[in-house]
């Protein structure tokens, strides 16, 4: 295993926005002198069929049947159900794999899945550590060619929806498909959000500066996040199941040279939440739950450290 050893100049990969960032600053320290502080954030997306007009819609999304993942149209029920699967089943699986491991957990919604979903915000805001705002749906983005008022708006809207729907204030932001422009992290912080999780970034939070100081990044590695590495990779459940047990391993063991590191991991109630990925959820956050370097924190209190 080979251990990182950062030089004392080393600067944090955040291109072309400010952020507040010391070369120098102190390595994080974790209470008890735990080594990894890990939190866990469970999407539920709501994948939407009828698309407003003039929404920007992704080029490409997973799910469905087959290898057809072009851009969304308009009935396509073998990709929708899958979607829906996550609201109606896999969320709550993995809710129910957290609490018995004892693993405290976020929750993301999006707009139209807190409007328009039964029960769906109602039963997150009571069995989720933390609920996150996650843009408008699933497949509408925040593009460069909105304007910043149709941004703002749109951001206002997803924070409230959730706020509305589930009564719990909402401190932090994950964009659909990591989509975000130049001012996304001004407009957040304007909207009163905290921290963010679209950028895989740096192995700790990260603060930002200039109009957008008092937001955080709070890394979600797209290598440990299940959509991703199972459907964008193709990984097999028995790859991605040691991709987060070597994570882990390496990240304790850094922590000895660099000091303690964090990690988001960003799971999908329509990916790992089927029951035949359930298993790895299990076995992780037993370990997690178990390893004595490990502190176990809700997101927005990882971007507190």
């Amino acid at each position: 295993m080979t251990l990182i050893d950062h030089p004392a100049d080393a600067m944090v990969f955040a291109p072309d926005l400010p952020r507040a960032y010391d070369a120098h600053r102190d390595p994080l320290a974790l209470p008890g002198g735990k080594k990894l502080a890990v939190s866990v954030l469970l999407h539920a997306p709501s994948y939407q069929d009828d698309v407003p007009a003039g929404s920007v819609t992704p080029l490409s999304m997973a799910g469905g049947v087959g290898r057809d993942t072009s851009e969304p149209r308009h009935g396509q029920v073998a990709r929708l159900s899958q979607w829906d699967f996550g609201l109606t089943t896999g969320i709550w699986r993995l809710l129910d794999i957290a609490e018995r491991a004892g693993v405290p957990v976020a929750v993301a919604l999006d707009e139209y899945g807190a409007r328009t979903v039964p029960g769906l915000a109602r039963e997150v805001a009571l069995r989720a550590q933390e609920v996150v705002a996650r843009g408008t749906a699933a497949n509408i983005l925040l593009a460069p060619g909105m304007t910043e008022d149709e941004e703002a708006r749109a951001i206002a809207a997803a924070r409230d929806a959730v706020t509305g729907h589930t009564g719990r204030e909402v401190a932090g932001w994950f964009s659909p498909e990591r989509s975000m422009t130049p001012r996304t992290t001004r407009l957040l912080r304007e909207a009163g959000f905290s921290w963010f999780g679209d950028w895989p970034i740096d192995e700790r939070p990260v603060a930002l500066g200039g109009a957008s100081g008092g937001l955080t990044a709070l890394p979600h590695p797209l290598e440990t996040e299940d959509m991703f590495v199972l459907y964008g990779r193709s990984a097999t459940a028995a790859t991605y199941e040691r991709i987060l047990e070597e994570t882990v391993d390496q990240l304790v063991a850094d922590a000895d040279v660099t000091g303690a590191r964090t990690l988001g991991l960003s799971w999908f109630g329509w990916v790992l939440g089927q029951a035949c990925y359930a298993d790895v959820a299990e076995r992780t956050l037993a370990a997690l739950a178990a390893h004595p370097d490990i502190l176990l924190v809700t997101p927005g209190e990882a971007a507190a450290l």
